[in-house]
């Protein structure tokens, strides 16, 4: 006897692949809405995790692109200005070769004097003006103010607040920067000398024979005393003269007596030769003085712990407070320390870089510090395109500067005749130096135009690297839609076949149902 099916044997088995076909009809439809492979990780684990994969490098890719326009659009602006300034340096250079230098063009001197004063402020303006939003393009890491500054009368320019003649004051504890009159043939600080004055009014020479005998003996004297004096020549006989007398009808006898150095000057306009002066004055008071003992320092002998504790750029902490009211020896070492601190600020600012990630690979090695070639660095500070410093000569590096003081010298020039000076020593020397820094003018030049032709591969690169970028986005785009997103022809079809197949389930349990409800009146 065969087993009967029931009606709830049927209705069983008909839910369920009534289910199955409902369920796989929602997926298919869903496939065709969204056109995605899966919707959770748990669909398809090894799918979901290449996707995830591809879509964090694409999220990467976006910001590299971001991040390359950003920085290809301050590059782009750097270049156009740097080309603009290029252009109107070039022609200057030219003018100011030929109407400085040819006599028959003298008298526009004082022209050409006020173009450069001009020029060097409009050089400085543009770059100032180059501006990216809010960021000051040629501020390096600070992009958040004007890069450069002139001071009030117009005569000092300052990159970020700082002097960029950084090292024009001499170092004190230099030989070379000792005095002329001060130093020995070896560089060395002369003392003080030691020297026997002559009778005040004593002639060279007299036609009296007993007068020149004392005229002999007195010179015989002094080159004894001065000599170390052993032997004393023996006074000679006679009448002894009047410039020769003390007073009370006897010889004046010469001794030896401390004196500075042949040649100072009573005073300087200089700090450092105005120490040197000060302390030889100290070193004969002591000398003449016995009640009194020397306390200015040698100015060539830096201050040393005395000043107290240096900050990173070696200022000690007294040089921070020294003003004109000190002497000169303060103001002397003072200056040079902050002046060599500036220096360093500018070593600093000139060798700024912001790394920037491109999409290079920004890797480290082993002690942390970034790989060349894996960052862009996208500084660019302004006082690399100008120059900073002093230079041999003790001539500005800074082309502003150098126009500004080629400005000077020319606009003081004679209006007719484009003499430089009516002394002739001073003519000759203002000449030189402007002839000189016509030379480094054109070099400066050169230099800024190199600059600008590095920004201008910067900003190529860029340019070569966006479009780089752009393709591997493409490419990360169509690698993701492979993984995640569906074929629409199959999947329409794989939707037409599966609710299909749930129309005829639903037509299979009209005639189920009509079967079991006869079976069951039966």
């Amino acid at each position: 006897m065969g087993m009967r099916v029931t009606t709830g044997m049927a209705m069983n088995t008909y839910r369920y692949n009534l289910q199955k076909s409902t369920y796989n009809v929602s997926v298919a439809r869903n496939r065709v809405l969204t056109g995605r492979q899966f919707d959770s990780f748990a669909a398809d684990p090894t799918a979901a995790a290449q996707a995830w994969k591809i879509r964090r490098a694409m999220v990467d890719n976006a910001n590299y692109q971001a991040n390359n326009s950003d920085t290809y659009s301050r590059f782009n602006i750097g270049w156009a200005t740097m080309g603009m300034i290029k252009k109107d340096l070039e022609s200057e250079a030219d003018a100011a070769d030929i109407r400085a230098r040819q006599d028959s063009t003298a008298g526009a001197r004082v022209d050409l004097g006020k173009v450069l004063n001009d020029t060097a402020e409009s050089v400085i303006q543009a770059m100032n003006s180059a501006k990216f939003g809010d960021h000051f393009v040629f501020s390096g890491d600070d992009e958040m103010n004007a890069p450069f500054s002139w001071s009030d009368d117009g005569k000092t320019l300052y990159y970020r607040g700082v002097n960029v003649n950084a090292g024009l004051i001499p170092n004190p504890a230099d030989p070379k920067n000792i005095p002329d009159w001060a130093r020995d043939a070896d560089g060395n600080a002369l003392g003080l000398r030691e020297e026997a004055d002559l009778p005040e009014g004593m002639p060279e020479t007299s036609d009296d024979p007993n007068e020149q005998a004392w005229i002999e003996y007195y010179k015989a004297q002094k080159a004894d005393l001065e000599a170390g004096g052993g032997n004393p020549p023996t006074p000679p006989g006679g009448n002894v003269p009047d410039w020769a007398s003390d007073g009370n009808g006897a010889a004046i006898q010469l001794k030896l007596e401390k004196k500075v150095p042949e040649g100072m000057p009573a005073s300087s306009t200089n700090d450092v030769e105005q120490a040197w002066i000060d302390y030889y004055k100290d070193q004969k008071k002591d000398a003449d003085d016995p009640a009194y003992t020397a306390v200015y320092r040698k100015p060539s002998d830096p201050p040393g712990d005395a000043w107290g504790a240096v900050d990173k750029y070696g200022v000690p902490e007294k040089a921070k407070n020294v003003d004109e009211t000190d002497d000169a020896y303060n103001r002397a070492w003072a200056a040079y320390y902050r002046d060599n601190a500036d220096v360093q600020r500018l070593e600093e600012m000139s060798a700024e870089y912001e790394n920037i990630d491109l999409g290079m690979g920004l890797q480290e090695d082993a002690n942390g510090k970034l790989i060349n070639g894996t960052a862009f660095d996208r500084s660019i500070p302004g006082i690399n395109m100008l120059g900073y410093g002093i230079d041999e000569d003790g001539d500005p590096v800074n082309l502003a500067m150098i126009m500004k003081r080629l400005g000077e010298i020319y606009s003081a020039c004679d209006p007719t005749t484009g003499a430089f000076s009516k002394n002739e020593e001073e003519a000759r020397k203002l000449e030189e130096e402007a002839d000189r820094l016509l030379d480094k003018y054109q070099a400066a030049t050169d230099r800024t135009n190199a600059s600008y032709t590095d920004i201008e591969t910067k900003a190529h690169y860029l340019q070569q690297n966006q479009a780089r970028l752009k393709l591997q986005g493409d490419y990360l785009q169509e690698e993701r839609e492979n993984i995640e997103n569906v074929d629409l022809a199959d999947a329409i079809t794989e939707f037409s076949w599966d609710y299909y197949c749930y129309s005829a389930a639903l037509k299979v349990g009209t005639q189920l149902l009509s079967q079991s409800l006869i079976d069951y009146m039966n």
